[in-house]
Parts: structure tokens; sequence; C-alpha cells
């Protein structure tokens, strides 16, 4: 049970993590691509 608990909470970080890495990599795209034009 613990170690089954750990192994979803880090599963769920890692999630979290790469989730927030896409939406600020969109945002910086976005950004870029109004300063381009």
């Amino acid at each position: 049970m613990r170690v089954r608990s750990v192994a979803s909470s880090r599963t769920g970080f890692a999630g979290e993590t790469a989730r927030a890495l896409a939406s600020t990599l969109l945002l910086l795209g976005l950004i870029g691509d109004r300063r381009a034009r």
C-alpha cells in the first residue's frame, strides 16, 4: 500500500510538472510568434 501510494504520487507529480512545462512552453511560443509578427 505504502509503496503503491508513493509510486502513484510520483507519477502524478511527474504528470503535473510535464503539464506545467508544456503550458509554459506553449505560452512562450505564442508570445514569440506575436513578437515576431
